[in-house]
């Protein structure tokens, strides 16, 4: 059984880790790309989808005046044509228009300034008769005057400067009709005239029109009575008139106020009011209210208030155009999010998604997530649940598990784009709430950042720390932001009571929940996805560089010394890598199994041949033979290595160590063993590995290391001119093949490469010092005791 399922697990590694035509994967990604906009989009829809129509007519459950069995919350944000306010703001624009007036100045000279010339003659000619000159008379014979008491016009006989006292009543008169407009009719809407002032047409004036307050708009009727009209009026004669007596001043202004009374040159013009209100009513644009997404029409024991019923009838009608608006506007914008990380991705990480593998990881660990989104949603937003009041939907979305594996497993930038788009996802789940996105970025980017980081148990708990510590720092900025309480409402009890109820204390138990349940959802997920993908995690790495793996164990025991030249090209990998800042561990765990395929014919190869006897070396006076040899142990060791399950990255080392490169050695002999007319038929590439060349700065680090360890075993004497002789050789010799060309290797790495290696071949081929014999020792001692004696 067991068995079966380590060859079952066995192939669906390989079948996952293929190696596939490019154009393939992209066509994988595709669907796995749409999948997931379907599932996204489908996941953030739900609450926009078939929304029941609320019954509001008159025998429905939610008819006004009924109580509502039911509370009725609102998924989505929208708009809504108010006729009532629009009505509303149409009369206001409408009542702020002012009235409209007609004022005609030809009154003055063509009526007024007539009337009192011909007053003011009459009363010189009566004045002018002596002692016959009386009130009396000045009634009898002028009659506009005659409701003027004898005292009143007996100051008007007294005043001898009867042309001057025609100026003071034309003056009079003509600042009330510059100031006032004194209408004939009563105004019904003098209310609403003190609102919105008058608008004055004046005929026979320069000035067209004027804007007055409404009080200066006065019904002639009024100019008489006792009270503050007339009181304003007889004040402007005081301030406009001095130096004249009370008696004359009073008769003046009274005289002055009949000519006003007589000529009302204030018309209302109705017509032109009506056009010019009618014209700011139609300007107002119909007014639109807001329903906002979560808000709770009516609970469940309410009245129906006319104002619910409207709501709820607008939810009725604007609901279904809304969500279908919503569900539009929600796949629109995941098509740019996608778009945008895979243009990404391609430009930054081009070669990082080219295996099935990786993309179900990701894909997966995505759909995960997503699927959390949803189940949040389906709970957060519950009617007459306040979470929303206390905590932020992006608490409850374990972002950091997602960025923190993929950072921990693949890289940041990977990690970073995928957060992005889980960001925005958490951003439209929330119901565009600005907290929860920045909590779901911030806890993205520090968990992929920090990934990389993980080398030891203790780091997950520092994760933990960290990412609640940043959750709460965002809650808190929150919280501030939108003025919500920290403390209890009404406290009263003890204080670690208020503190346990209060809010500040829940939210932050709910970031270290988040932030250690991140955490240690990584460590559970590990090992699984390790296993079922066969990934190559630091942890992974960890475990196969143990040397107790049964393929190293059978390395050390039927070809030991390539054992030994193994760890030798380890030690030179690892260093080139570490001064390089590349991925050491996977070095290390690549040259430890770069060479298992020699372990079937373990004596053919010159390391060990003299430790295993004769006969079982291969001829190697077959030159075809021994390279068909030489090239199996590269395609024994990747079988033996997909058999025991070995990541893809390590397993790369055993063919692209080699790449493409000549068998020189038996290339040579077999056009030196053949006659001349006979080499045609040579093929070089029989005498070629198989290739690909190394693929990475890794495995071609290790391609330098294996031709220059072997080849340092034959040098006749190590120093650093030897060393730097070798070392540009072999470099040389893969360069003039182009084995380097796809490596990604630059001539400032080549020169790292070279002191790396130089250092450790310099500490571990050393010359020692000669020991001397045990006997040359103990003569000396027996010829030193005799020179005693």
């Amino acid at each position: 059984m067991k068995k079966l399922v380590e060859n079952t697990m066995a192939k669906l590694t390989d079948f996952l880790t293929k190696v596939r035509p490019v154009s393939v994967v992209r066509n994988i990604q595709i669907v796995l790309v749409f999948l997931t906009l379907m599932f996204v989009t489908y996941n953030l829809s739900v609450p926009f989808f078939g929304q029941t129509r609320i019954n509001t007519e008159i025998d429905g459950v939610f008819s006004e005046g009924k109580i509502a069995p039911e509370t009725i919350q609102s998924v989505k944000e929208f708009y809504f044509e108010d006729e009532e306010k629009t009505a509303l703001e149409r009369n206001k624009a409408a009542s702020s228009i002012p009235f409209s007036f007609d004022k005609d100045f030809n009154v003055l000279s063509s009526g007024i300034d007539v009337n009192l010339s011909e007053d003011i003659d009459t009363l010189k000619s009566i004045a002018s008769d002596g002692n016959r000159a009386t009130p009396g008379i000045i009634k009898e014979r002028i009659s506009r005057w005659r409701n003027r008491t004898n005292e009143e016009l007996q100051s008007i006989l007294d005043y001898p400067r009867k042309d001057r006292l025609k100026s003071f009543v034309q003056q009079y008169t003509n600042l009330i009709f510059s100031r006032y407009c004194i209408v004939k009719e009563e105004l019904t809407f003098q209310k609403d005239l003190d609102k919105s002032g008058a608008r004055i047409r004046n005929i026979g004036n320069q000035e067209a029109y004027s804007l007055v307050d409404g009080s200066l708009v006065i019904p002639r009727s009024q100019i008489y009575k006792e009270g503050p009209i007339l009181n304003t009026l007889q004040k402007l004669a005081e301030d406009k008139l001095p130096n004249v007596s009370p008696i004359l001043l009073k008769t003046v202004s009274r005289i002055g106020l009949y000519y006003i009374y007589s000529y009302p040159a204030c018309v209302y013009n109705s017509d032109e009011t009506e056009i010019a209100r009618k014209k700011a009513a139609e300007s107002v644009p119909k007014q639109r209210s807001r329903i906002q997404a979560n808000e709770i029409i009516v609970r469940s024991g309410e009245v129906i208030t006319p104002a619910v019923k409207l709501k709820i009838d607008m939810m009725n009608l604007y609901a279904t155009r809304a969500n279908i608006a919503s569900i539009a506007s929600i796949f629109i914008s995941q098509c740019v999010l996608i778009a945008i990380i895979g243009f990404y991705l391609i430009r930054y990480r081009p070669n990082r998604l080219n295996d099935l593998s990786s993309n179900l990881i990701i894909f997966i660990t995505l759909w995960i997530v997503i699927f959390a989104i949803y189940i949040v949603s389906k709970t957060y937003y519950v009617n007459d649940v306040e979470w929303a009041g206390m905590y932020y939907f992006g608490l409850f979305v374990p972002i950091g598990m997602i960025c923190l594996l993929l950072g921990f497993t693949y890289d940041e930038q990977l990690a970073i784009a995928i957060g992005f788009f889980l960001s925005f996802t958490v951003f439209f789940a929330s119901r565009y709430n600005p907290t929860s996105f920045m909590l779901a970025f911030t806890v993205a980017v520090v968990s992929s950042v920090y990934g990389r980081r993980l080398k030891k148990r203790i780091d997950f708990l520092k994760v933990g720390f960290m990412l609640s510590f940043v959750q709460i720092l965002i809650s808190t900025a929150g919280y501030l932001f939108d003025g919500r309480d920290f403390w209890v409402a009404n406290p009263g009890a003890s204080f670690l009571t208020n503190l346990i109820n209060s809010n500040i204390f829940r939210l932050v138990v709910l970031c270290f929940i988040n932030g250690f349940g991140s955490a240690t959802a990584v460590q559970f997920l590990l090992p699984i996805y390790e296993y079922i993908f066969n990934i190559p995690t630091r942890f992974k790495l960890i475990e196969l560089a143990d040397t107790g793996h049964s393929l190293l164990q059978q390395l050390l025991t039927k070809a030991p010394s390539t054992y030994t030249h193994t760890f030798m090209v380890a030690a030179m990998s690892e260093r080139a890598a570490q001064n390089l800042n590349l991925d050491w561990l996977l070095v290390r765990v690549g040259v430890y199994f770069h060479d298992i395929g020699k372990i079937p014919n373990a004596g053919f190869f010159i390391e060990n041949q003299h430790l295993i006897p004769k006969p079982e070396h291969i001829d190697k006076n077959n030159p075809a033979l021994a390279a068909k040899t030489v090239i199996d142990h590269v395609l024994d060791g990747i079988e033996m290595a997909k058999k025991a399950r070995l990541p893809r990255e390590v397993i790369n080392f055993i063919p692209e160590h080699h790449g493409t490169s000549t068998m020189a050695f038996f290339y040579h002999k077999a056009l030196q063993d053949l006659p001349a007319s006979a080499r045609k038929h040579i093929k070089k590439k029989d005498f070629q590995y198989p290739g690909p060349i190394p693929q990475s700065k890794e495995t071609a680090i290790v391609m330098i290391a294996d031709s220059l360890e072997a080849a340092s075993r034959s040098l006749d004497e190590v120093s650093h001119e030897s060393l730097d002789e070798l070392i540009r050789k072999i470099i040389n010799s893969k360069l003039a093949e182009n084995q380097l060309d796809e490596s990604g290797l630059t001539i400032g790495d080549l020169e790292v490469i070279k002191a790396s290696f130089k250092e450790v071949l310099l500490s571990s081929l050393h010359q020692r010092p000669k020991y001397p014999k045990p006997e040359d020792t103990k003569a000396l001692e027996n010829s030193a005791l005799s020179k005693r004696k």
